[in-house]
């Protein structure tokens, strides 16, 4: 009897992008991949940048939201090795925005001067990419009339003069590549999922204790050693998160925490 081999874990399909990722891609010159630093090789859609390198397109990689992180410490991994022209950025605290503005200026001026250069801004939902284009914008990036060649919602905002920010919303929505359950946790962390939405909330809160060991004890001043289950019991009890008999609500609590480490709370 004729056995087959070993299956795949992850049992990846093609990928079929959205016409306005095909036209961002299709019309812009350079392309901000803006990634959460917390998570930067997490919040990457390596489906994408390959797309991207077939276009012959510039790639910067933007990784936003770095004063939650020690930037010394993310150059130092592996992930950043393999990023293209990676820049660190904090909208709220203003850091990394001149240099990652002077890089674009920099590029554009490369560019032949007889055309408009186009920048795509693309990435995952909640990794900071609305708070970078308005930034770059140096306004509130409000939508503007559709433009020739370009799909419906993509909107065309200004940086500098003949230079044009390129944003779809919702280009990367999370559904461009949810293989494995892997996957989704994975996104469930970076903040593409909401927590109301999210499958299994306590696994997630289960990975951020393995990916960073006793913050959210510290952070919420519970000794769980380790234990998932003793943390959302101790916070579910706290907050009075409790079902019908009296037992404490494990789904709600784990919800909690997401929606503050989403926020960035927990730093």
């Amino acid at each position: 009897m004729r056995t087959s081999g070993p299956k795949e874990l992850h049992n990846r399909h093609k990928i079929s992008f959205s016409a306005q990722v095909k036209d961002i891609i299709r019309i812009s010159d350079i392309i901000l991949e803006v990634l959460d630093a917390r998570f930067p090789e997490t919040s990457r859609n390596m489906e994408l940048e390959k797309l991207i390198q077939e276009s012959g397109k510039i790639l910067i990689h933007v990784l936003t939201k770095s004063d939650l992180v020690n930037p010394e410490e993310v150059k130092n991994t592996v992930y950043a090795e393999k990023m293209s022209n990676p820049v660190f950025i904090s909208c709220s605290k203003r850091i990394g925005i001149k240099k990652l503005r002077d890089k674009i200026h920099i590029l554009s001026k490369k560019m032949n001067e007889h055309k408009h250069v186009h920048i795509g801004v693309v990435g995952y939902p909640n990794v900071g990419k609305s708070s970078l284009i308005s930034i770059l914008a140096r306004r509130a990036a409000a939508p503007v009339s559709s433009h020739p060649g370009f799909t419906k919602h993509i909107r065309k905002i200004r940086f500098s003069k003949g230079v044009y920010l390129l944003d779809a919303p919702g280009v990367l929505n999370g559904n461009e590549n949810l293989f494995i359950d892997r996957d989704l946790k994975k996104h469930s962390l970076l903040g593409v999922h909401t927590p109301e939405n999210v499958r299994n909330p306590d696994m997630i809160v289960f990975e951020i204790m393995k990916m960073y060991p006793e913050k959210l004890e510290r952070y919420y001043s519970v000794d769980a050693g380790g234990d998932v289950e003793k943390l959302l019991d101790d916070l579910g009890k706290r907050w009075n998160l409790l079902k019908r008999k009296g037992e404490t609500d494990s789904d709600k609590a784990a919800r909690r925490i997401l929606k503050e480490w989403q926020a960035g709370k927990i730093k």
